[in-house]
């Protein structure tokens, strides 16, 4: 009584006297058929009422909606939760260039997973700047329930300068869905987190060539030829190369088997071929073995293990560890220890919540099972990277691959500009050390070390992108600060020599920029290795250079190729410190007195060079406002009070820098101020008269 008979495509399907007023289509009806056998026996067979008392007890059963779909949201919900065997389990990446729609597509298979998630536009991009620059910064792992399995989804970040991201979460899954744009091909970016996946023999690949929907689509087998070629060069293992492929619009919602289904009338509507070749494609996890005479000692435990793969400190919960259980199961209250790559016990402490997040909502669960994804609150100690956390100290560490080291610093220190204090709420050098501190707990490829007279933070990152973001974001929290020029992070041998980091350099450009690329990379002492074409009258450029020479290339190369060039630089090695690449900057114009920049003296300073603000900006004495037009500084009075007219001409329109610009930019006599509403760059002595007494004085000791 009640339950839905089968209807015609599309028709609605009306419940009987006991669901009066119950509405569902038949696309709910054919979800249920797709389920697995035992699944759709008790779907037919089951009476409502028993069915509903079963999976969410009796005080729930009023709530249910009746319905087909209503049914496979409370079955995908009551699993998403806890983990079934490993046979239904599938741990899964989702790796892509910038703005491939990688994030987009993880939208759609939560929104038609049937868990009743009330998905938003780039649901995963829950920071402001990843929405705004539409790039993800910060890895996310989330569970989906469909049809009986649980698929842990975790979201990669796409830009080079976040591969600390990559690394540590790839050791998680055991399958790769590689999102490649239809016109656009695989980019070099693509490449590099390609490569970071395939270097374990045993992950499994697979292809999704998305935004198929699009008008300038290439020629059918173009983009399936170069993925191929990627494939060839980076593949481990032969069976690496026997990939499925598949044909997807993330923003329309719909994935085919061939382009040319893909194109028809009849295209899917859903992407449920997506989720059956993952189910098919991705093996299971697999655990790892225990040795029995642990499992004797740890006898509830079985022998728990866990590599720290992603770290946070959640309100309420404290320091969190997400990763994948190695062996054995954990329960909240049990005992945990910290244990090192050496093997040494160097923490302990309780179980304070296990919890898995599904979509963005964070669910609390009874046990952590070997071979699922989850998170794991702890008391009593902040776990710390590379580290194993283990339910008996007999359980042995689990190796793990290193993480490329931090190649460029920039020093933070409290703002002591004029304007100093007017902008933000967290001034103090306390309060930008804790929130530093807490930026190294989470994300492994910061490091912050603070000065011995304790004046400064050395922020140590990747690339000037990564260090940029931090600050980016610290700014629109409140805070205030001055930056330093960035510097390479150089290490002493053995030897007493000093060495520095080198960087293997990919871009890609168009044909027409290829040759300034290379003359403008050689005189900054980058050596060529290697020149290739690729789709699109484009060619692909691999150096070899110092990263003290690299720092500001980015800048160049978006200006000079149009925004236009693509760029990958990855960490080789570390190399005896070689001479200072050559100034190839202006010099700047400098204000000389405080008050609000006018009209008139702007364009009366534009004759002088360009100029980095407008009208209306409040100036102090030693900021720069802009660039000369040869090698010298020019001081000069942009604040003057002016009767009777507003301007002397047509004022041009500035060329403000980014954060990330404007800290390459800078000289070693400048620094960059920070507020939340202000990115300023200044010189680090104020005053023009002391400025040259400074520069007389470095000249003689020269």
């Amino acid at each position: 009584r009640g339950r839905p008979a089968a209807a015609a495509p599309g028709r609605a399907l009306r419940a009987g006297p006991s669901c009066a007023g119950w509405d569902a289509t038949a696309s709910g009806a054919r979800n249920a058929a797709t389920m697995p056998p035992p699944a759709a026996m008790r779907w037919a067979r089951a009476p409502v009422r028993g069915w509903a008392r079963r999976i969410f007890g009796v005080a729930r059963q009023a709530q249910l909606a009746w319905s087909p779909a209503g049914w496979r949201r409370g079955f995908a919900a009551a699993s998403a939760t806890e983990a079934p065997s490993l046979e239904f389990i599938r741990n899964v990446a989702i790796i892509a260039h910038v703005d491939h729609g990688k994030t987009t597509l993880v939208d759609q298979l939560m929104r038609q997973s049937g868990m009743g998630i009330k998905v938003t536009e780039r649901m995963l991009d829950s920071k402001d700047l990843e929405q705004e620059r539409g790039i993800t910064i910060l890895s996310k792992a989330t569970r989906v329930a469909w049809n009986g399995y649980l698929f842990n989804i975790v979201d990669t970040p796409g830009h080079a300068d976040f591969g600390g991201e990559v690394e540590r979460v790839l050791s998680m899954v055991d399958g790769v869905v590689l999102l490649v744009d239809m016109v656009e091909g695989p980019k070099t970016q693509t490449k590099f987190v390609l490569q970071k996946a395939l270097q374990r023999p045993e992950m499994k690949p697979l292809v999704v060539i998305n935004k198929v929907d699009r008008p300038q689509v290439r020629e059918a087998g173009e983009v399936e030829n170069d993925i191929f070629d990627v494939f060839a060069a980076m593949a481990t293992s032969d069976d690496q190369l026997d990939y499925p492929t598949l044909y997807a619009s993330g923003k329309v919602g719909f994935c085919a088997r061939s382009l040319e289904e893909a194109r028809s009338e009849n295209r899917p509507t859903d992407m449920l071929a997506l989720f059956e070749t993952i189910r098919d494609h991705v093996p299971p996890p697999k655990p790892g073995e225990v040795d029995p005479a642990i499992v004797a000692l740890d006898e509830k435990c079985g022998g728990f293990s866990m590599l720290v793969s992603q770290m946070d400190r959640l309100p309420a919960l404290g320091p969190t560890v997400t990763g994948k259980v190695n062996t054995g199961t954990l329960h909240k209250g049990d005992k945990i220890f910290a244990k090192t790559l050496e093997g040494e016990i160097v923490d302990s402490g309780k179980v304070k919540e296990i919890t898995v997040v599904q979509g963005v909502t964070r669910e609390p669960i009874k046990k952590a099972v070997a071979g699922d994804i989850v998170a794991v609150s702890v008391s009593g100690f902040t776990p710390k990277w590379t580290q194993t956390l283990i339910s008996h100290t007999k359980v042995p560490s689990i190796p793990c691959t290193a993480i490329d080291p931090p190649v460029i610093s920039v020093r933070a220190s409290v703002n002591d500009s004029p304007l100093a204090g007017r902008d933000g709420k967290y001034i103090t050098m306390l309060s930008i050390g804790e929130r530093l501190e807490k930026e190294a707990m989470t994300n492994p490829a910061i490091e912050v070390i603070q000065s011995p007279q304790r004046d400064f933070f050395e922020i140590r990152g990747r690339g000037e992108m990564q260090i940029g973001i931090l600050v980016e974001e610290m700014r629109r929290e409140g805070y205030e600060m001055s930056l330093s020029p960035p510097m390479v992070v150089r290490k002493k041998t053995e030897d007493g020599v000093w060495t520095e980091p080198w960087e293997e350099v990919i871009i890609e450009v168009d044909n027409e920029h290829t040759s300034t690329v290379i003359d403008r990379m050689s005189t900054r002492g980058g050596t060529v290795h290697e020149v290739t074409t690729v789709p699109g009258d484009r060619q692909s450029i691999k150096f070899e250079i110092a990263t003290s020479s690299f720092l500001g290339m980015r800048s160049w190369l978006r200006d000079a190729t149009g925004g236009t060039a693509a760029v990958v630089a990855e960490f080789k090695d570390m190399r005896p410190v070689g001479p200072a690449p050559p100034r190839e900057r202006n010099g700047v114009l400098i204000s000389n007195n405080t008050g609000t920049a006018t009209p008139v003296d702007l364009t009366k300073a534009a004759r002088l060079g360009k100029l980095f603000i407008g009208e209306g900006v409040d100036v102090y004495p030693g900021m720069i406002f802009g660039e000369s037009n040869d090698m010298s500084d020019i001081d000069t009075n942009i604040s003057r009070k002016h009767d009777g007219y507003r301007s002397a001409g047509n004022l041009a329109t500035p060329q403000e820098l980014k954060l990330e610009q404007a800290l390459t930019y800078i000289m070693e006599d400048e620094k960059v101020e920070v507020t939340p509403k202000r990115i300023v760059m200044r010189k680090v002595i104020l005053d023009a008269a002391e400025r040259k007494n400074a520069a007389k004085a470095a000249a003689k000791g020269g």
